[in-house]
């Protein structure tokens, strides 16, 4: 098919005269032609990668286990133990890649020297903070951070008997007993040689075959995750690959890759699932508690994506809903039944969706119970196994049910093709419908006709780009010290998944429909929309062309938003330029930390003015946005004009 729309392409470009049907013609096949490459690369991919993507503690951990038996010894019962670290979250310090290998081993991605110095430097100042009584002043950092920093410099709890008390201890926390003991300066000098960071460069370790396999996997996951081994570095990433022994009747080989992501937290859109959530090679499982299906988190960031019509996104996207106990049973309206508790869930979970305006499959809103048949003698495991199989081909439905799409459009592009090919000549009226539709185009092209100038700024109630990003970093991170840590870092903490710049672009580009860019620009998009479906209603032969162009525009509206967005992202970090020690700006922001201020003040609110104050001194990043906007919607309008053979 692809070489005869080529040779259908050469024919007509070789007429002497290339008018306005030609154009069209020329210009919707190429763009048959294009859309071919793009479905013959997806039908190609033999293995999927699984994503799954949460919230902090809502289980993704223990479902990967269980559905790809990461567990001990097999029992019907709440004994069973997972494979990797799980618990009530925060127990994984960082993504974890899992794949079928011929052997078991498992390699790491460290933190370089520098960042673990930066992670003890803020432990110990979390330690010598935990009296602080002031919010706004104390000193946080996460559980799985602390724990990995206690094991690096040797610094754990331990319990201590009280004297004249019997049976009775108390913990004591050694940290705070050298800090007492040796004051902060000292006390930062002793963890620091403790770690003896240098000494950790071992990044692989493979199985020993001493012991049962599964034990090992268990044992050496949790001591590389809780960073234990005096040779390895903090892991960024963990890669876990396991033999076919161990894998002995698990489905985890039919895919590429299982990746367990950092869990989500005050800010869903990161820059880290972006490549997850773009690869046309991955499914993404949103994982969200029962009872609040879809969870906010979970409806952020599935909205953020989802608004982008030309990416068929839901495709490839999961809601993957984790009941617990007999949740399904206790729905209003379902009269004990699980399976139609699961199905009114299903469709209040898919009404949500619609609500938002988001397009999502029913089909790909599915439920998963580590734990239903467990602690019930009448259940096996060769049933539990079952029910594990059974979601198993549901995330191959979801596979399947994207290639019949993309064949059924394959069809629909031969067929298409072919009526174009045994098609008559536009009519007068229709190249003059034509006509009229790209002047009425035309006289979209300058947007700041329709989007005034003030929309880019603060005006009354409204909030321009700048106030916005300032009000979200107010609160995101929520912790002064990650703040002063994202200051040092000059933008960026890779322990939070943290890039100050991509954030501006996320909240430039908006992060719904009603945000920003995607708020500013709706009118004009609808308006170009109806402009290109009053073409297909009223001129029956330009139905063969149009509803391609419009799918067309979709794209091109995308790539605008995203475009912007880049443009964004980029000027920010000139404006934040240098990112280094020698920058008044950053040295301003690092300065912040331990400074008296009168009682009026706060850390937070004073980074965030001198945030503010840089991104709209000289330039605003708010004018700077506002002149992009209108030069890529001017594009995007020629983009257009030309499939006509116009500008």
């Amino acid at each position: 098919m692809k070489q005869d729309l080529r040779k259908e392409i050469n024919k007509i470009s070789g007429h002497s005269e290339i008018n306005i049907p030609n154009h069209i013609c020329i210009n919707n096949l190429k763009s048959k032609l294009e859309r071919l490459d793009e479905i013959e690369k997806i039908l190609s991919i033999e293995k999927y990668k699984i994503a799954f993507i949460g919230t902090v503690g809502q289980g993704k951990t223990t479902a990967i286990c269980h559905l790809f038996n990461l567990i001990s010894d097999f029992h019907v019962s709440k004994n069973t133990k997972e494979l990797l670290s799980t618990g009530s979250g925060k127990t994984t310090i960082c993504e974890v890649i899992i794949k079928s290998a011929e052997k078991t081993y498992i390699e790491i991605e460290p933190y370089t020297v520098d960042e673990m110095e930066n992670l003890i430097f803020e432990f110990c100042e979390y330690i010598a903070d935990k009296n602080n009584t002031q919010a706004d002043q104390k000193t946080i950092i996460s559980t799985e951070v602390e724990r990995a920093i206690r094991n690096i410099i040797k610094m754990n709890f331990y319990n201590k008997k009280i004297d004249g008390v019997k049976n009775k201890t108390k913990r004591i926390d050694t940290a705070k007993e050298k800090l007492d003991l040796f004051g902060f300066v000292e006390f930062k000098k002793l963890a620091l040689n403790n770690a003896n960071l240098q000494s950790r460069i071992t990044n692989k370790i493979e199985f020993d075959h001493q012991k049962n396999e599964q034990e090992w996997i268990k044992n050496t996951f949790a001591a590389i995750n809780n960073v234990e081994l005096e040779e390895f570095a903090i892991p960024r990433k963990i890669y876990l690959y396991l033999s076919y022994d161990v894998l002995s009747g698990s489905n985890l080989s039919q895919f590429d890759s299982v990746v367990d992501t950092k869990g989500l937290d005050e800010n869903p859109i990161r820059k880290d699932l972006q490549k997850y959530i773009e690869s046309q090679d991955t499914i993404c499982l949103f994982v969200t508690p029962f009872n609040d299906a879809p969870e906010a988190n979970i409806r952020n960031l599935i909205g953020y994506y989802l608004t982008s019509k030309s990416k068929d996104f839901h495709h490839r996207f999961v809601t993957l809903v984790l009941p617990h106990k007999n949740q399904p049973e206790q729905v209003n309206g379902c009269d004990g039944d699980w399976d139609t508790g699961i199905q009114i869930r299903k469709e209040e979970v898919q009404t949500t969706f619609r609500n938002l305006n988001l397009d999502f499959f029913l089909e790909n809103i599915l439920f998963y119970d580590a734990f239903r048949y467990y602690g019930d003698d009448i259940y096996t495991k060769e049933y539990v196994q079952a029910d594990k199989n059974e979601f198993i081909e549901a995330i191959a439905d979801v596979v399947e049910r994207r290639q019949n799409i993309l064949l059924d459009e394959i069809k629909n592009i031969q067929e298409n093709f072919t009526r174009i090919k045994n098609g008559d000549a536009l009519t007068i009226a229709e190249i003059k419908a034509i006509e009229n539709a790209i002047q009425r185009i035309k006289d979209l092209r300058d947007l700041s006709k329709s989007v005034p100038s003030h929309n880019f700024k603060d005006q009354g109630q409204d909030k321009g780009f700048v106030t916005k990003y300032v009000e979200h970093y107010r609160t995101n991170p929520k912790a002064w010290n990650t703040k002063h840590a994202i200051h040092s870092n000059f933008g960026y903490y890779d322990p939070k998944n943290i890039d100050i710049y991509y954030d501006m672009r996320v909240i430039a580009e908006g992060r719904n429909e009603d945000e920003m860019l995607k708020k500013f620009t709706k009118p004009a998009k609808q308006e170009l929309e109806n402009i290109l479906n009053e073409l297909t209603s009223a001129n029956e032969s330009l139905k063969t062309f149009i509803p391609e162009l419009v799918i067309q525009f979709h794209s091109l509206y995308d790539n605008f938003i995203s475009e912007v967005g880049k443009k964004i992202q980029k000027k920010a970090e000139e404006k934040l330029s240098p990112q280094s020690e020698t920058s008044k700006f950053w040295e301003a922001l690092i300065n912040e930390k331990g400074k008296v201020r009168p009682p009026d003040e706060t850390y937070t609110d004073n980074v965030c003015q001198t945030l503010k104050n840089e991104l709209e001194k000289d330039k605003s990043l708010n004018t700077f946005l506002e002149i992009q906007t209108v030069k890529h919607w001017e594009k995007l309008v020629i983009k257009l004009l030309s499939f006509f053979g116009d500008k």
